[in-house]
C-alpha cells in the first residue's frame, strides 16, 4: 500500500504569560444576545474570533431569539448553550468547532421544557445534564446521548428550593454543583444518575459560625487582610484541576464577602461528602480551613468594588494541562486568570490578571474552555511554527511514524473529549493506537519542545 505522507505545522505550547495554551474559551454574553469564541492573539493576549460569534437574534430555522445565553459546553466538535429570558431552551450548534458557519446554518433546538436553563454539562459518554426551572427553583435534569437528547430524567432538587448555576464531573463520574440559592455545593454520587430525585449530598456554609471571619490563603498583606464571612457567598462556577481538587467562584452580589472569593475543596473532603447518607450535608466550618484535608480560600482583586457585591464571578473553567484558572468577572465587565501554582501570591491588581472577554450580567453563567481537538482553528493559528513534524500514514489503521529533526522523548494522544488514550512506542519512531477515532497528539522532544498534531486512526 502507497504511504500518503502528511506533513504537519503545529504550535509549540506557549511559555512563559500565554493566557490561552492551545485552547478555546467560549464565553456567553448574557446581555448581549451572543455567544463569542475567544482565541490566542499573541503569547500574551486573547481576542474574539468573528467567525465563531453566534448572534442569536439572527439564527435561522425560526430559532432566532431575543433571549440571554447563559451556560454553554461542547461534546466533542459540538456546542450546546442554555438559553433563557425571552425564550428558554438549549441549542445545538453541529461541528461547531470544525465549521461554525454551517454550524449557525444547522442550528437546532434540543429541549424547551423550562422557564429557565442554566448549568449545563456532560458527562465522559455524552450524556447531557441541565439545571431547569424557574428563576431561584431549577431542578437538574438527565438527557441521554442514546436517544439523541429525547429522554429526560428528572434528578430532582434533593428536596430544597435550589438554583444550581454550574455543573461539572469529577475523574470517577460523579456530578457537582453550585446552588446560588442556598450557598452550597451539592454532589451526586456517580451510580444515582439513573435515579428520578436522586439522593443529593451537600456541603454548606453556616454564616452564624463564619461572622468572626474565614481564614485567607492569600500571601498578599491587602488581599489577606480582606473579611472573609461566607464560604459559599452564591457560588456559581466550578471545575476540577489537575490533582481532582473542585475550585469554586463566589457571585458574592450579596456583599458578605470583602472580596471575591474562590475556594479550593481537597479530595478527602469531596471523599467526605460523598460518604454522607443521601440527602444528607456537611457544614462548611471555619475550622477546615488551611487543611490539607478541608478547603482553601483565596480572595482576588477587584478594580470596581461596588456598594452591593464585591466581585461577582460567574463560571470557571480550568486548564488542566497547566493548571491555570480562568474566571469571568461581571462587575469588571471582564474576566480573571490565575495559575494555580501561584495564586497564594497574587497582588491587590486586577489589571495583571484581567482576561479582555465580555462579561455581562449575571458573570455569563457559564463559559467553556475547548481544547485543540475540539476547535479545529487552534491547529492553523496565525502563529509562527518552531518545528515541522511529519505524521505518516494519516490516516492510519493503528501503526504510524513521526519524523522530525529532534529526538522524540515522549508521545502523548488525547481522544474528542480530552481523555488520555496509551500509545505504544514500537521502535525508533514508530508508533501505535489502538482504538480507532480521532486523536489530538503532543509531541514532546528531549531538547523540551512540544508540537501538537492530530491523525486519524481507522
Amino acid at each position: 500500500m502507497k504511504k500518503t505522507l502528511l506533513y504537519i505545522t503545529s504550535l509549540i505550547a506557549f511559555v512563559g504569560n500565554a493566557q490561552l495554551v492551545n485552547k478555546a474559551l467560549i464565553v456567553p454574553e448574557f446581555n448581549n444576545g451572543k455567544i463569542k469564541t475567544y482565541l490566542p492573539s499573541s503569547a500574551t493576549t486573547i481576542a474574539a474570533n468573528t467567525s465563531y460569534t453566534i448572534d442569536l437574534a439572527t439564527l435561522p430555522n425560526g430559532l432566532n431569539t431575543a433571549a440571554s445565553p447563559n451556560c454553554t459546553a461542547m461534546f466533542g466538535n459540538d456546542l450546546f448553550v442554555t438559553i433563557t429570558g425571552a425564550n428558554q431552551r438549549i441549542y445545538k450548534f453541529p461541528e461547531y468547532g470544525t465549521n461554525p458557519t454551517n454550524a449557525i446554518t444547522n442550528v437546532s433546538q434540543v429541549a424547551n421544557f423550562s422557564s429557565d436553563y442554566v448549568g449545563l454539562a456532560f458527562d465522559v459518554t455524552g450524556n447531557l445534564y441541565v439545571s431547569e426551572g424557574t428563576w431561584g427553583n431549577t431542578t437538574i435534569f438527565k438527557y441521554t446521548v442514546a436517544s439523541n437528547y429525547a429522554t429526560r430524567i428528572d434528578l430532582g432538587n434533593g428536596g430544597v428550593t435550589s438554583y444550581f448555576a454550574n455543573i461539572a464531573f469529577d475523574a470517577s463520574g460523579n456530578m457537582w454543583a453550585s446552588d446560588y440559592w442556598n450557598n452550597r455545593i451539592i454532589a451526586i454520587n456517580v451510580a444515582d444518575l439513573n435515579t428520578v430525585s436522586a439522593p443529593f449530598r451537600s456541603f454548606y456554609t453556616n454564616s452564624i459560625s463564619w461572622n468572626i471571619g474565614g481564614h485567607s490563603n492569600n500571601l498578599n498583606g491587602t488581599l489577606q487582610s480582606k473579611v472573609i464571612t461566607t464560604a459559599f457567598s452564591q457560588p456559581e462556577g466550578l471545575a476540577f484541576d489537575t490533582n481532582g481538587k473542585l475550585w469554586v467562584a463566589n457571585n458574592n452580589d450579596s456583599a458578605a464577602n470583602a472580596a471575591p472569593t474562590l475556594v479550593c475543596i481537597s479530595a478527602p473532603q469531596q471523599a467526605a461528602i460523598l460518604a454522607l447518607a443521601p440527602n444528607g450535608s456537611m457544614n462548611a466550618d471555619p475550622n477546615m480551613t488551611n487543611s490539607i484535608n478541608g478547603f482553601h480560600i483565596w480572595n482576588l482583586p477587584t478594580a470596581n468594588p461596588v456598594v452591593v457585591g464585591t466581585g461577582q464571578l460567574g463560571g470557571l473553567q480550568i486548564d488542566k494541562a497547566i493548571n491555570r484558572i480562568y474566571v469571568n468577572d461581571e462587575n469588571n465587565a471582564a474576566g480573571m486568570w490565575f495559575d494555580i501554582a501561584s495564586i497564594s501570591l497574587i497582588a491587590d491588581n486586577f489589571n495583571t490578571y484581567k482576561l479582555n472577554i465580555t462579561s455581562t450580567n449575571p458573570g455569563n453563567g457559564g463559559i467553556f474552555l475547548a481544547a485543540s481537538n475540539q476547535m479545529q482553528i487552534l491547529g492553523n493559528e496565525n502563529f509562527e511554527a518552531k518545528a515541522n513534524i511529519a505524521v505518516y500514514p494519516n490516516p492510519s489503521v493503528g501503526n504510524f511514524s513521526i519524523t522530525n529533526s529532534e529526538s522524540i522523548k515522549t508521545v502523548r494522544a488525547f481522544d474528542l473529549l480530552g481523555k488520555e488514550v496509551n500509545v505504544n512506542s514500537i521502535s525508533n519512531n514508530l508508533f501505535s493506537i489502538e482504538n480507532k477515532g480521532i486523536y489530538f497528539l503532543k509531541v514532546i522532544f528531549q531538547n523540551g519542545e512540544e508540537i501538537s498534531s492530530k491523525i486519524s486512526i481507522n
